[in-house]
């Protein structure tokens, strides 16, 4: 299965009762949509500057929990049926997790078709690489903010930069004998950082990148890095973005970016664009944590999707949203779909 395909499908059909009609068939027919995002472990190795782990009072409240070995089984007989997509870590670093490889087995004898892992890397060695490809990891996502070292060591404070490289490197060679592994680099830009993209090819063209996002700077909580305003840089943006587009074209590299950074501040950080319209996020983005299951009246422990969809009428409500106008879906809009997605 081809994530990124499904993606740019999303973002062609802009009719969202299509959508909703589409996403209402499949649940009645008990079909694979959803896309889990699962934290296994809520801590994280590093405090980037532009995260809500650099403020403690927030991270000594909620960043706290661990799945034990034994729950990992409990946890798909209950949800995995019907992923579409598996992305394990979200909100939290999950290399820090000692059970991914068998999370990993577990989603595959469930069979769910995309398996992705998001990670800041710098806690992987070669081993854990050609492990968790082994156990059926089909991508990993590993986010940067910073091309330089200087850049990336300040913004992910605890980062080691040659550590990020050797990653890099271990993923690469990996590639060679498991092809179908993709690896992607999740790019977080701030006024500070985003004219080094310039230079990414240079420093990072060596590596096998199948896959690259541009993911502009949002308040996320209480941070160290204070300076959210994109003003200095939006006439810039269109030059650097076309010219990393061009580059991705020619290396065969997938390239999801915001066509604008165009945005009201005084209102909003959000991006906006023409492929803003994530109606269905509410309804295919499943969170899961030690502290969260996705909805707040989902006992995981004592039933199954399935008996929540039942329980809350989750068809009816789908089929509703078919003649729902935009306006009132824009209530719940959490605008995470704000990017182009051109495939080479």
């Amino acid at each position: 299965m081809d994530n990124y395909k499904l993606l740019q499908l999303n973002n062609y059909i802009k009719n969202h009762r299509i959508k909703f009609f589409g996403l209402w068939l499949l649940s009645v027919l008990n079909k694979r949509y959803l896309a889990i995002q699962l934290d296994p472990v809520l801590a994280c190795n590093l405090r980037c500057k532009m995260c809500y782990f650099t403020d403690d009072a927030f991270v000594k409240k909620n960043m706290k929990g661990i799945f034990s070995a034994e729950n990992l089984e409990n946890v798909a007989n209950v949800i995995f049926k019907n992923a579409l997509k598996l992305q394990i870590g979200c909100a939290a670093e999950p290399t820090l997790f000692k059970h991914n490889t068998e999370l990993i087995k577990i989603a595959k004898t469930h069979n769910v078709p995309y398996i992705s892992m998001v990670t800041n890397g710098n806690l992987l060695d070669k081993n854990d690489v050609a492990d968790f490809a082994h156990a059926g990891l089909d991508e990993f996502i590993l986010s940067m903010h910073g091309v330089t070292k200087t850049t990336y060591e300040d913004l992910m404070d605890k980062g080691v930069y040659e550590k990020f490289h050797a990653v890099l490197q271990s993923i690469t060679e990996q590639k060679i004998s498991n092809p179908k592994l993709k690896l992607r680099i999740n790019y977080t830009f701030n006024q500070d950082n985003f004219h080094e993209l310039k230079d990414f090819f240079n420093v990072f063209g060596k590596y096998a990148i199948d896959i690259i996002q541009l993911r502009p700077i949002d308040k996320i909580g209480e941070t160290t890095y204070h300076n959210f305003s994109l003003k200095n840089i939006e006439e810039d943006y269109f030059e650097i973005s076309n010219f990393l587009k061009e580059e991705a074209q020619k290396r065969n590299i997938t390239l999801l970016y915001p066509q604008s950074i165009f945005r009201n501040e005084t209102k909003s950080l959000k991006v906006k664009t023409p492929n803003d319209s994530s109606y269905l996020v509410p309804y295919t983005y499943c969170y899961v944590s030690p502290k969260f299951f996705w909805k707040d009246d989902f006992q995981w422990q004592n039933e199954t999707f399935s008996d929540w969809k039942q329980r809350n009428h989750w068809n009816a409500k789908l089929l509703k949203n078919i003649f729902v106008s935009k306006k009132a879906l824009d209530e719940t809009n959490r605008n995470m779909l704000n990017y182009s997605v051109d495939i080479n």
